[in-house]
């Protein structure tokens, strides 16, 4: 099954600390085991 999902941040620093964060490292572990993804942090364009 593929599928997408995107997450708004403030900023691209705030996107990278929620990631390394250990909170969201230690559910990785397990979100890892569940399937393949990747990671893509993007500056989006001011509406």
């Amino acid at each position: 099954m593929d599928g997408a999902v995107i997450v708004e941040f403030p900023s691209i620093a705030a996107a990278k600390a929620a990631y390394e964060s250990p909170l969201y490292q230690e559910a990785l572990k397990h979100r890892l085991k569940g399937a393949e993804y990747r990671v893509f942090i993007i500056e989006g364009m001011a509406a």
